[in-house]
């Protein structure tokens, strides 16, 4: 269903060009994440994202009636939709709007202008900001790429002193389409975590970021059971069915992930996987085996599956001193894991002299849902400048003398680079404006989302 971008905001937005002064023919506004927020930085994503999904579809007629029937519902008048204005939006076809943004993998300090937006026709000024609310909805990838890119800077330091370091790209997989909010926020979630992560999956989201940045086949995962299929086989005697038939039919350089906690975790670790005929058979494969306890503490299950896979498969050291399965057997802990979890997991095995080779994890809610808000990264959308039709300027400021962390900026803006820092200057300040332009009356820039992968790599 095609969404129509003149409901997708607050009902109150609607009222705002009545509330305006009358001669304002120009509005400019900026967004950025407020200092104060969880992260010092974030890893800026996904306006190419609410570009593709919202402002490549003219507004047509029917969007426009349909939202002067909602609007009358809601306030019981049609005195306040401005129809005047949407049907000028019809007629031209595009929304009469500059959209300029920070190149998208950029790590942006916080207090910083991420985009800006100015009108571009002057009766379409005071109707601006009813697009904000699309806009805003950048603080999810945002903060979704945020994250991730935090959790894999804190694993690097944990692979360059006990393992291979081109082996991070898949430490954290991406299990979390099914528990977001909904498919739209999976698809975005899921492609902001694959900006520093390539394991996923979430198929929804490799090819969400295949269709905005055109990059394909992103997300990267493997022959993999889920508790349905182990249980299915039954326990006792089922569960070396299971494991024979994973075996025999998937090929034998694939990675094989198997789940093993359905019944008793290390007793099949003990009984089938340490049986003669299975460990036989998985010494003799080409491709990984990881096995997947789950329930329980993860610290603890993942420490006593590895000791014992280490009794059956045996260890050795690798060139930084830490035991590493023989085999190319490992594990995968898929329950419990949350970027501070997935960090203290990692630590934990490093700690007891595990190289983090032997380990990857999925995430699922911690990945994309859990505790994540507008006010993780405290995201906010500010007017700062206007025009009169006499062309007169008006800094526009909000200064809230019981909060100074809502300080707004006041004025045209740009963000340059100075003494290697990115901030936010006025216009009139020297410096090469960092702010592109993305979105220029209907016409998109073009994305080159390798470009953006690479710059993310920078961290």
């Amino acid at each position: 269903m095609t969404e129509n971008i003149i409901l997708a905001t607050d009902a109150y937005k609607l009222t705002h060009h009545l509330q305006y002064p009358e001669n304002i023919t120009k509005l400019y506004s900026y967004g950025e994440a407020r200092i104060g927020s969880f992260f010092d930085t974030v890893s800026w994503f996904g306006m190419s994202m609410i570009l593709n999904d919202y402002f490549t579809t003219p507004v047509t007629t029917q969007m426009i009636d349909d939202a002067e029937k909602v609007a009358f519902e809601t306030f019981g008048t049609n005195t306040y939709f401005n129809r005047t204005v949407w049907e000028k939006v019809r007629d031209l076809g595009y929304f009469p709007v500059k959209i300029k943004a920070l190149p998208e993998g950029m790590v942006v300090p916080v207090g910083n202008a991420l985009f800006t937006i100015e009108s571009t026709e002057p009766w379409f000024a005071t109707s601006l900001n009813a697009l904000e609310v699309v806009l805003m909805h950048v603080w999810y990838p945002t903060t979704i790429a945020t994250n991730s890119m935090y959790i894999k800077k804190e694993l690097m330091p944990l692979y360059e002193k006990s393992g291979s370091l081109e082996n991070i790209l898949l430490a954290v997989n991406d299990f979390g389409l099914r528990g977001a909010a909904s498919l739209e926020s999976g698809k975005r979630g899921g492609a902001a975590h694959l900006l520093h992560f390539l394991g996923s999956d979430n198929l929804a989201a490799s090819r969400y970021f295949e269709t905005v940045y055109a990059v394909p086949g992103r997300a990267l995962s493997v022959w993999a059971t889920e508790h349905s299929v182990a249980t299915s086989y039954g326990s006792g005697k089922g569960e070396f069915d299971y494991v024979n038939a994973q075996l025999d039919r998937a090929p034998d350089d694939a990675i094989l992930s198997i789940v093993i906690d359905s019944y008793d975790a290390l007793n099949f670790i003990d009984k089938v996987i340490g049986s003669d005929s299975i460990k036989e058979r998985i010494i003799k494969r080409a491709g990984r085996v990881v096995l997947r306890p789950d329930s329980g503490d993860p610290e603890t299950i993942d420490l006593a599956v590895l000791e014992k896979l280490a009794d059956i498969f045996g260890t050795h050291l690798n060139s930084k001193g830490y035991r590493l399965l023989n085999h190319n057997v490992g594990i995968i802990q898929g329950d419990g894991m949350k970027a501070d979890t997935i960090i203290n997991l990692y630590q934990t095995l490093v700690d007891n002299g595990w190289s983090a080779d032997n380990l990857v994890v999925g995430s699922g809610g911690g990945l994309l849902q859990e505790g994540f808000t507008r006010d993780t990264q405290r995201f906010a959308i500010k007017a700062s400048y206007a025009e009169t039709e006499t062309g007169k300027s008006i800094a526009i400021q909000k200064n809230p003398k019981t909060d100074q962390t809502k300080v707004s900026k006041s004025g045209l803006l740009k963000v340059i680079e100075k003494d290697g820092q990115i901030i936010t200057v006025s216009q009139d300040e020297p410096g090469h404006n960092l702010l592109e332009t993305v979105y220029d009356n209907g016409v998109l820039s073009e994305i080159d989302g390798r470009n953006i992968i690479e710059r993310a790599s920078h961290l």
